[in-house]
């Protein structure tokens, strides 16, 4: 009986695992829904990096924010790059913005993340996560680009891996709002 029910054990475990091991490839990792959708956004202070002021997530309350986690390496990010800097253009460039677009450069050196910003023109709050990479790991960032889009009360409404289109963009904003 005790031999019985090692064999048993052994079976039902290594077919556990193949399972596993199925899914895990067979399904798209954007797919993958974050747990965070519908919860407070986690606060945290980002330096700017060119000018060392700093901002807190948590201040910009009362208005949406799109926060684009990125890297000077990602060629996604390069891509969808003139979509966020036209979009700042549209919603954040004024002295009272409609929407705050922050971007948080992770796994880059200071001077990589200036010369992406410099190359891409981009005017928007920039930052670097700290070594530890403690802001991607409080939002559970395990590639880039990774966008979250938070409503002005501070909740996460819609998570983008991947990069981002003007349309997807235009729509999320809508929402948040109240016009869409």
């Amino acid at each position: 009986m005790w031999k019985s029910w090692k064999f048993w054990t052994v079976w039902a475990t290594l077919g556990g695992l193949i399972g596993l091991f199925a899914f895990g490839f067979t399904t798209d990792p954007k797919k993958v829904p974050s747990p965070l959708i519908g919860h407070e956004a986690p606060n945290f202070q980002l330096v700017n990096l060119w000018n060392g002021e700093s901002v807190e997530l948590s201040a910009l309350r009362g208005k949406p924010v799109v926060l684009n986690f990125w890297a000077s390496w990602c060629v996604e990010c390069q891509q969808e790059a003139h979509i966020l800097e036209a979009f700042h253009k549209r919603y954040g460039e004024t002295v009272s913005p409609q929407v705050h677009v922050i971007g948080v450069a992770i796994q880059d050196k200071s001077e990589q993340a200036q010369a992406f910003a410099r190359q891409f023109n981009k005017t928007y709050f920039l930052g670097l996560d700290n070594t530890n990479g403690d802001i991607a790991l409080e939002y559970g960032i395990y590639g880039v680009p990774e966008t979250f889009f938070i409503d002005p009360q501070g909740k996460i409404r819609f998570k983008q891996i991947g990069g981002v289109s003007a349309e997807l963009m235009q729509e999320q904003v809508d929402e948040m709002l109240g016009q869409g």
